[in-house]
């Protein structure tokens, strides 16, 4: 079973973006952190960390595992589980994630307060500084 936290974020309202992730996968813990290109809001950096996420886990042919990943994004959340969303780019990049989930037979997301989301956020502001100075 793999346990994973993912995040996004973006410097102030609208800027320089990065993904942070925590793969916890045997007791062995893997941290992976992603500059995003172009600027965005924090919205959007989230549903491309969880892309971002699902592209690393296909590489990896871990379709097939336990996988149980938690964000704090609530946006995130509600649009997977509820398989829906309005607006764009949410809609976009939401049916790309579906795409990918469709891969993975064991894959839940849950949300979790920021508070419990530290590793994914510390790692997703590290990136966030990289693209800033790029």
């Amino acid at each position: 079973m793999l346990r994973i936290a993912i995040d996004g974020s973006v410097d102030g309202q609208f800027g320089a973006a990065g993904v942070g992730i925590v793969i916890i996968n045997n007791g062995q813990q893997s941290q992976i952190k992603h500059v995003l290109q172009g600027q965005m809001e924090n919205h959007e950096a989230e549903f491309r960390a969880l892309i971002h996420l699902l592209t690393v886990l296909e590489e990896e042919s871990l379709e097939n595992e336990m996988i149980i990943c938690q964000t704090d994004s609530k946006i995130v959340y509600d649009a997977v589980h509820k398989r829906h969303h309005k607006r764009e780019p949410y809609k976009s990049l939401l049916l790309e994630i579906l795409k990918h989930l469709d891969n993975f037979s064991m894959f839940t997301l849950n949300w979790v307060p920021d508070r419990e989301n530290r590793g994914a956020d510390n790692l997703a502001r590290q990136a966030m500084h990289e693209a800033k100075h790029k």
